[in-house]
């Protein structure tokens, strides 16, 4: 027995002396690499006219930009190869609680391999093509303002549902075009379809002018519409059953959004359609905006936005304004209100509620914020 023991122990050490050789054989000093810490804080005292019991007043946090705290790194592998790896975990710098509890890198976890002339093939949890492509065109990033994306994010412009087992390629600029495609794994044994994620898309960059389209499809996707529009049914699915969820067969998402900046003046545009296809039937959701950011001095910006938006019989209207003024590179603190005008019917033939985006559920169809803050990036 000890014989054996000990034969088993002089295996792992020669194992260990062997990885240690090799290791030092691949070390190059020649190869640089880097890491680099990053984030973002925002907070700021905000007032929301109708939260469903009536008006509240909170220390809201992720108005101006998401809080986050980050790693990426970086590793020259030479012949203009690299490796690259992203960790980013969201929270809430008003609680310091995470916006997933138990998921520590909840907004981006990914490693891959990257090539100068050709693109980056990386492998993880990541955004999708949607986010990429098309939420550097829109209102809420434009403008500034996480109220400012659409009634339940059903576009996933917001970032808030990060894909899991994603293969993302993404490909080197050529003369201002860039493309990408993914594939996000179901993982499901005996059927490859379900929970599948796949997206492609490509942005244009010429000048002052910026183009970007997206197209991604989610198989057996979870809508949390209850709690995020006040809806209890949809396409004749009534979610009672299902803990005011709804899951669904397929969700497709697709958009294209410009924007052109004069230099005083960025104006942007951008439309989305979300086709759900429920269980029992589908539903359709368009979003349209309109927007345009004033540099009134090089500190001093003054950011206005309209979006409409229309699932079904269900419509919204929202005008979205921000000042913001910049204190340094890093800092920046900001005033900024939201009005939104909500009409027409849900399935069961009530009133349209407004649901201003993560500020809470109106008992009516108007629904306003207004917000004071301060945003730090790192």
């Amino acid at each position: 027995m000890k014989q054996v023991t000990w034969l088993k122990l002089s295996a792992i050490a020669g194992a260990a002396a062997s990885l240690v050789c090799m290791s030092s054989a691949y070390a190059d000093v020649n190869v640089t690499s880097n890491v680099t810490i990053y984030g973002s804080l925002d907070a700021g005292p905000t007032y929301v006219s109708n939260a469903g019991a009536g008006a509240k007043t909170i220390l809201d946090y992720g108005g101006l930009q998401p809080d986050r705290i980050g790693f990426r790194g970086i590793e020259n592998l030479g012949d203009g190869y690299s490796a690259v790896f992203k960790l980013e975990n969201g929270f809430s710098t008003s609680t310091g609680a995470m916006i997933r509890p138990g998921v520590l890198f909840n907004r981006m976890s990914y490693v891959g391999i990257a090539n100068q002339q050709v693109g980056t093939l990386t492998l993880g949890h990541q955004t999708t093509i949607m986010f990429d492509m098309l939420d550097p065109l829109s209102t809420g990033y434009i403008l500034g303002s996480f109220y400012a994306f659409h009634p339940g994010n059903l576009d996933d412009l917001a970032n808030i549902g990060t894909p899991d087992n994603v293969i993302k390629f993404t490909s080197a600029n050529f003369s201002g075009l860039t493309a990408a495609a993914m594939i996000g794994l179901g993982g499901q044994a005996g059927d490859s379809s379900t929970n599948r994620v796949l997206g492609f898309g490509a942005n244009y960059v010429n000048g002052p002018l910026k183009i970007g389209a997206a197209y991604n499809s989610a198989n057996n996707k979870v809508l949390t519409l209850e709690s995020s529009m006040g809806l209890t049914s949809l396409a004749g699915q009534d979610f009672a059953a299902t803990g005011g969820t709804m899951p669904t067969n397929n969700v497709r998402n697709m958009g294209l959004g410009a924007s052109y900046d004069t230099g005083p003046v960025l104006l942007h545009t951008l439309f989305t359609q979300t086709r759900i296809e429920g269980l029992v039937g589908s539903a359709k959701m368009n979003n349209a905006e309109l927007g345009a950011n004033f540099r009134i001095t090089p500190v001093y910006s003054f950011n206005l936005g309209y979006t409409y938006s229309k699932l079904d019989d269900m419509k919204w209207n929202q005008f979205n304004l921000n000042n913001v003024y910049s204190l340094s590179k890093r800092t920046e603190v900001y005033l900024q209100g939201t009005l939104q005008k909500a009409s027409g019917q849900t399935d069961t033939g009530e009133s349209t509620l407004a649901a201003i985006n993560t500020a809470g559920i109106s008992s009516n169809q108007n629904q306003a914020t207004l917000r004071l803050g301060v945003h730090h990036s790192f």
